[in-house]
């Protein structure tokens, strides 16, 4: 009898590190914050990306300039590291010339933010993410 206690013991114990293996246990961590011009004006679409240099987490900038990097799942979210931060999409159309049936032929890219925090080559934007949990970043960027 004792030692079916034990190895119920055990098996417990293999559970639980299996279970926090699968729902993060602080391997991941959601980043949340705001993305703004330097006067306090959001920027309010696009996206921000975290890159490693082998990988790449991305979160949706919403019309109020907030995002949140990770998905629903617990498990979703960014492993502890450093991180370049640069944004992507953030143009804005211009010149939109359509067809007779309304089918778009041309438009003009317009730059909304400074092109170094649109290049993970040139941004000067790091992150450096700790254990799991929620951890808030916010950006400021200049505009072009």
């Amino acid at each position: 009898m004792k030692r079916n206690k034990s190895i119920n013991l055990v098996g417990l114990l293999l559970l639980v590190l299996v279970f926090c293996c699968f729902v993060g246990c602080g391997r991941v961590t959601k980043i949340s914050g705001t993305v703004k011009f330097s006067d306090g004006e959001p920027v309010d679409f696009g996206y921000v990306v975290f890159d490693n240099g082998h990988n790449s987490y991305v979160g949706t900038i919403k019309k109020d300039g907030t995002y949140i990097t990770g998905g629903v799942k617990e498990v979703e979210g960014i492993p502890d590291g450093v991180y370049k931060i640069w944004l992507t999409s953030t143009e804005k159309r211009t010149d939109e010339v359509y067809d007779d049936n309304k089918n778009l032929i041309s438009y003009t890219d317009v730059p909304r933010v400074a092109e170094k925090y649109c290049l993970a080559e040139k941004t000067d934007l790091t992150f450096e993410v700790k254990k799991g949990g929620t951890k808030t970043y916010n950006i400021v960027v200049e505009r072009p």
